[in-house]
Parts: structure tokens; sequence; C-alpha cells
């Protein structure tokens, strides 16, 4: 039973539960099958379990008291915010637009999902990884992730990123036929989301590329060419720009601390190696299958809609001419019970504006907000099951949660991530330990959710969150590390 309590032993279960989240994203266990049997995802079942144990382990261990405190406070305010959340979202009327329903299940699973990360934070603190835990939990679960993917699509056995079924070619064929699409080569290995692994990718890459500027090994070597080929391979403008983005600004980085700051030796070796390892993947990106969000419509001129009014053509085919998703004036927001907004959509929005699938969802959404949104569900939401059970969870983060779980939702949820990066740059400074391993940690924390505002379905997926809690649970053990350091 004691060993149940030992910090090591619970530090070991931590990285190692950490170590397996790309396994636990397996597209098998999030199919309809699977999810109508046990009636929620079994990951997420599993993965709040083991954080529960982790977390009753350390709160009720009686040299973690004087930690409780603030616990208690942000128990109490998530408590509180929960119980006024569910009395101002559950009393929308949504007699107008009945798949616009709530459930409280639903709801109350979402605000869990969203806590755990914030968990992790907590738990990551008081087990205090070291530095060397940090940077190989990284390059394991970054070996993991790009060593499926680029398996799977080596052995044309990899699952296409959009469209569903499996690729029809593999690497070679980038280079050697030109007989498939973009969407057809795309590959995401076994994972459940192309765009969730582009985001845990953009995590994971800038510490395996510091770990190289700091000891070149080949593993090392290895797990990062992996990476930036596997982020190729994704296809989603996330993974197949960022990873250039992100060499380019550890180059910066690295240049910035050795050449300017001179807190760290200038190494051409390391330097060279890196910067080949980037020529090597822009010349993959020039054959690679990199599929754009735009679709291809058709450009309706407005002398040509004109005449189609004037032959009194019915707006419904009109919207059909135009090139809008008929699933949305069809099926989600249906013409027939919302005829002012469809032909607003067709007389006054931009065609740059109203056709795809991402700029139908902000048309009705901004829609549905305007009719129901007021001050009070500002601050509260109008509530995750809302959205989701009317298939309208915009990909767009930040946005999408303003609906969702309102201002208050945002502060409690997401901006402690925010919190603890500018408390992190702040402390790193102040204690003399602004470098490039801190400022590299730091910016894993903030880039991903710069990049969830445009891609989406990033900060509130357990596969990117999980690692953003303990990246911040690390940061506030470096903090407090560098402020006892200054205090001797």
């Amino acid at each position: 039973m004691k060993k149940l309590t030992d910090e090591r032993f619970l530090k070991k279960i931590l990285l190692i539960f950490l170590c397996i989240q790309p396994i636990l994203d397996c597209y098998i266990l999030y199919t309809d099958e699977v999810i109508n049997f046990f009636h929620f995802s079994p990951t997420t079942i599993l993965r709040m379990l083991i954080i529960a144990f982790l977390f009753c382990s350390l709160f009720f261990n009686k040299e973690n008291k004087k930690n409780r405190k603030i616990i208690y406070i942000y128990g109490g305010l998530i408590i509180i915010y929960t119980i006024l959340h569910h009395l101002i979202t559950s009393g929308v009327d949504n007699s107008g637009y009945p798949t616009f329903s709530y459930s409280i299940i639903t709801e109350l699973f979402y605000i869990i999902r969203m806590l755990l990360p914030i968990v992790i934070i907590y738990l990551t603190y008081l087990l205090k990884p070291t530095k060397d835990e940090f940077i190989k939990l990284f390059l394991i679960v970054g070996l993991i992730t790009s060593g499926i993917i680029v398996c799977s699509n080596i052995l044309e056995i990899s699952l296409a990123s959009y469209g569903g079924g499996t690729i029809k070619g593999n690497i070679f064929d980038w280079f050697f036929s030109n007989k498939y699409g973009s969407q057809d080569l795309a590959s995401k290995g076994w994972f459940n989301s192309a765009n969730q692994i582009s985001g845990l990718m953009f995590i994971l890459l800038p510490i395996c590329v510091y770990s190289l500027f700091d000891k070149i090994t080949k593993p090392r070597v290895i797990t990062i060419i992996l990476l930036v080929i596997s982020m190729i391979m994704l296809g989603t403008r996330v993974a197949s720009y960022g990873w250039l983005l992100i060499f380019i600004m550890m180059i910066i980085l690295y240049l910035f601390f050795a050449l300017i700051m001179k807190n760290i030796k200038f190494e051409w070796k390391k330097f060279l190696i890196i910067f080949l390892i980037m020529i090597f993947g822009i010349f993959l990106m020039l054959n690679a299958p990199i599929v754009s969000s735009n679709i291809d419509h058709h450009e309706s001129t407005e002398e040509e809609l004109q005449k189609m009014r004037d032959e009194n053509v019915p707006t419904i085919k009109m919207l059909g001419y135009i090139g809008m998703n008929e699933e949305y004036y069809k099926e989600i927001y249906p013409y027939k019970d919302h005829k002012d907004f469809w032909q607003y959509v067709l007389d006054d929005v931009a065609p740059t504006r109203r056709v795809g699938n991402r700029n139908s969802q902000q048309l009705v959404t901004n829609d549905v907000a305007k009719t129901y949104e007021d001050f009070p569900r500002s601050l509260f939401g109008l509530g995750y099951s809302r959205f989701i059970n009317a298939k309208l969870y915009l990909e767009k983060d930040f946005v999408v949660h303003f609906y969702t779980i309102g201002i208050i939702g945002i502060v409690l949820l997401i901006f402690p991530y925010v919190f603890i990066a500018i408390y992190g740059l702040f402390k790193s400074i102040k204690n003399k330990k602004f470098n490039l391993f801190i400022v590299t940690v730091l910016a894993i924390l903030v880039l991903p959710l710069g990049v969830s505002y445009f891609s989406g379905h990033i900060v509130d997926e357990l596969i990117i969150s999980l690692y953003l809690g303990f990246i911040g649970g690390y940061i506030l053990c470096e903090c407090k590390e560098a402020s006892e350091d200054g205090q001797s």
C-alpha cells in the first residue's frame, strides 16, 4: 500500500501514461461500434481513471497539505461555474431549432474532460520530473507517433488524412506517380484525427530539435527526421508548413542564445545537422500531398444569379448552384425553418465567405449565436452539447469555446496555460534562467494555443491537452526551483 503513494512510483506511472497516449488514440477506439458499446470513448474513461488514481494518491498525502488550498479554491470556482453554466444553458428555448438540444450528461463529461489536463498540471508540479525525463518523454512520444505514420504509409495500410479509407499510394508514389490526388496520399497512420496529431507534433518537434542542439545522438537524429517526414505525410497545413516554421524558430533561438546572449556554445556540427534535415524536409515538401482546404466551386456571377431570380428559381436550388454544402441548408440548419438567413447568405455574403464547410459552419453559428446569445450566456456559454448535437462545433478554438463554455469557462479551463506561460517567462528573466531550453518549453505551451485558433479541435482534445498540462506543470516546477536557488 505504501508503494502506491510513493512519489517515485507515481512519477513512473505518470510518465508511462503520457508515453502511451498515441496508442490510446487509435481510430478503432473511436468507432461508433465501440462508443455505442461503452456509451463513452473507452480511452477517455481510462484516462479519467488513471488521472483520478494519481490525483487521490498525491492529494491525500500528508506531505502535500500545503498545496491543497489552491485546489480547494479552484475546485470551488469550478463547481459554482458548472452550476451556473447548467442553469443558464438549460434555460435556452430551442423550440425553433430542435437539434440545438441540451444534455447535462454530455455537458458534465465535457467539463471533466477539460479539467483532466489541469489536474496533470498539479500532478506534474508535485512529482517534479527532471529535465532529462522531460526531454526523454517527448523523444519517445515523437518516435512512437512518427514511426506509426511512416511505417503504415510505406506499407500502404495507413488511414487517409481526409475522406476516410486507406491511402492509395505511399511516399514513393509522390515522386514516381501522378495518378493520385493529395487526398488519396495524405496519411495519418492509425490515428483518429489528422488535425489533432498535427497539433501534437507541433508540441513534440521543438523539444526534439532542442535535444539535438543539447546533445547529438543517433536516436535523436532519427526521431527528428521521422517527425519531419510524418508531419509532411499528414498533409494538413498545420503539419506540412508547421515543421518548417518550427525549424526556423529553433535556428533563430539557437543563434540568439549562442551569439547574442552567449549562454550556450555555438557548434557548427549541431547547426549543420539541423540545417541539412531542414533542407531534406523542404525537398520532400516539393512533392508532398499537402491538402488545401479550398474547395473548387462554381463562381457564380451576379448576372447569373439575377437571371435565376428573374426566372423564379427557388432559393434552395440557387444555394446548390453557388456551391453550398447541401447538408447545411437541408439538415443542419434547414432552409424551410430559416428562410431569411439563407436568403441573406445568397444575396449579401461574398462567395469567398460562404463556400466550404468552415465558412458555412461559421455563418450558421453566427446566426444561432445572434438568436440565442445574451450577456449571461456570453459569460457562461450556450453549451457544448448543443453545438455538438447541432453539428456546429467550429474548427476554430477560443471562438467555439466562447459559444460553448463562455468567457468565464475560457478563463477557468483554458487561460491557466496562458497564465503559466506569462508567469514562467517573468520568473525565468527575474531568476536569470532565461535560456534556450526554457524559451523552447514556454513556446510549446503557447504555440498550440495560437495554432488552435486557425486549425481547431486542439485545446479540448486530450491527445494534445494532456501534454499541455504536463508542460504547464513542468514550467511551475522550474519556477519554484529557480526561486529556491535564488534564495539559497
